[in-house]
């Protein structure tokens, strides 16, 4: 039995850093049920708000993004990351870790440089296929780097130790009973359902590419085709404008805002359209859905694009630049893959061999071997 050591998590800015991070802390405190854990970030990320909800100890730091070009913004990110340094060296002198893990954002910066000064472990997971600037920035200064991906490695200094764990997704993702969820939510099952979502935000590209799809479904109409069941989650910023735009269109399309049982209705579906952020790429490998990914162009990096290749190279996606969606070029893709069920069943086998239901566990046993050398 283990006893007690303590940790220190960070990463935030978006919830993608945060719920890798929260899934890594579930996994340490089944292998270390005495372990201390708090999380580091600030007070106006959303890591303050998902870290309490969750129900562990959150400290506020001082920290700032960097800007990507100079400007003034810059000064004041340098000055804020080393008041923030200083401030995490205090704190962790008195709660005195016996490891860091950062999961990304530029909160993690801060945090990583306090810890390697002090000598204190650090191990960093990327979630991403192209690496984020923080963790990019931090890798030298960590004793272990979990990546996502296959292929991420090459990003990373040569001397640093290299493991691919994939990205923790919640177990609900990997116990979906697809013919259940698939009677209850769509009762019509000789009609296709494609799912489009763009996140709580919205995808306008895809927003767009779905309603210029009537003509294509009027044509199908004509001819006495089985119309496609089309459920589009179209954000809550653009919901109203699009669900008027939609209203004439009932008998193949329903609007939502956002979609609360997301992993179910993913389940259903037949096909999936929607952006390549990391954790949803690693959803679709665990749910084994095939996708028409479209990744968002002013990602940093344009990591979007490099977590599409990675679905689309295995075949288990198709990857549409945003610039390139459009109404004609999506009709085109459904005519093709959905009167492809063979693909379609193919596409999500493939998507399925990347899946990694064992993230959390495989990152959680190399903290413990930091921790135990």
């Amino acid at each position: 039995m283990m006893a007690g050591y303590r940790y220190i998590l960070s990463g935030g800015g978006t919830s993608g850093h945060v719920n890798p991070a929260l899934a890594i802390a579930e996994a340490i405190r089944q292998a270390d049920p005495e372990a201390e854990i708090r999380f580091y970030g600030t007070e106006r990320g959303i890591e303050s708000d998902l870290v309490a909800r969750a129900g562990y100890a959150f400290q506020a730091i001082e920290a700032r993004p960097l800007p990507g070009r100079p400007s003034p913004a810059m000064v004041r990110a340098a000055w804020s990351f080393w008041r923030g340094r200083r401030q995490c060296r205090q704190l962790m002198r008195q709660f005195r870790p016996h490891i860091v893990i950062g999961t990304g954002g530029y909160v993690a910066s801060p945090v990583v440089s306090a810890a390697s000064s002090l000598g204190i472990p650090v191990l960093l997971h990327e979630q991403n296929a192209f690496p984020g600037r923080s963790n990019r920035l931090m890798a030298r200064q960590s004793q272990q780097v979990c990546v996502a991906f296959p292929g991420t490695e090459r990003h990373f200094p040569r001397h640093v130790p290299i493991a691919v764990t994939g990205n923790p997704v919640r177990p609900a993702f990997f116990s979906q009973d697809r013919q259940a969820v698939r009677e209850r939510l769509h009762q019509e099952g000789e009609r296709p359902l494609v799912l489009a979502m763009g996140g709580s935000l919205g995808a306008r590209t895809i927003n767009q590419a779905i309603l210029s799809l009537t003509d294509w479904v009027h044509e199908m109409e004509r001819e006495g085709h089985v119309l496609p069941r089309v459920v589009l989650a179209a954000g809550q910023r653009q919901y109203a404008s699009i669900a008027a735009a939609a209203a004439a269109e009932g008998r193949w399309l329903e609007v939502h805002d956002y979609i609360h049982n997301i992993q179910e209705w993913m389940a259903a579906a037949d096909l999936l359209i929607c952006r390549s952020g990391a954790l949803t790429c690693s959803e679709i490998a665990a749910l084994g859905r095939p996708a028409i990914l479209v990744p968002y162009p002013y990602a940093a990096g344009d990591h979007q694009t490099f977590n599409a290749r990675v679905l689309a190279d295995a075949g288990g996606a198709l990857l549409c630049p945003d610039a390139q969606l459009t109404g004609t070029w999506l009709a085109s893709r459904l005519d093709q893959l959905l009167n492809q069920p063979d693909q379609l069943e193919s596409m999500g086998r493939q998507a399925a061999s990347l899946a990694r239901p064992d993230a959390a566990a495989a990152i959680c046993e190399h903290v413990m071997r930091l921790i135990r050398p």
